[in-house]
């Protein structure tokens, strides 16, 4: 189990799975996540998230500190071992969006990237209705790197889809900036 100053970062239990497929359900989360229908998804979904679990190179479900609530989840994915990259995702319950919950997690998880796994390059991709986490990834230090101009379909309209994503030596470099808040 990892810490932050608030949550705990652990490998899911198999009751967790159900609180994921929850958490995949709320439309709010749906939306921020995938560039699938936003549709009530049932047990062939929820059957797919163990696997995908079990092959992210680092998968944790998110608690609080103080009273174990389930918060949501963060993973490393997609890994690539000659170049040393990987991509990040996360997900939370919307009682616990506007916490800075998401920014301790995934200070944490590039950290932890870049230190222990010896990554040189995490990515992501946001959607431009996203701009909370579209402003949070850019205050960590991840940089735009292209848009895929209207690729996602949602609320009616046409939207970007951004890719983001820190290098190891602006990782490092960030962290000894002292100006920085």
């Amino acid at each position: 189990m990892f810490e932050t100053t608030n949550l705990h970062l652990r490998f899911p239990h198999s009751t967790d799975y159900d609180k994921l497929l929850d958490l995949w359900n709320d439309a709010r989360v749906q939306k921020m996540l995938s560039t699938n229908y936003i549709i009530p998804l049932g047990a062939k979904f929820g059957e797919g998230l163990r696997p995908f679990a079990s092959d992210a190179l680092m998968y944790c479900v998110m608690e609080t500190k103080d009273t174990s609530d389930w918060v949501g989840f963060i993973c490393l994915f997609e890994a690539e071992t000659k170049n040393r990259s990987a991509k990040v995702g996360l997900g939370l319950l919307p009682e616990f969006w506007g916490r800075g919950y998401a920014k301790q997690a995934l200070c944490f998880i590039v950290d932890y990237a870049f230190q222990e796994l010896a990554l040189h390059r995490v990515a992501l991709t946001v959607f431009e209705s996203n701009i909370v986490a579209r402003a949070l990834y850019k205050k960590i230090g991840f940089v735009e790197e292209g848009v895929d101009r209207k690729a996602n379909w949602v609320d009616g309209r046409w939207q970007d889809v951004i890719r983001m994503s820190i290098l190891d030596e602006e990782w490092v470099a960030l962290k000894q900036d002292t100006t920085r808040p």
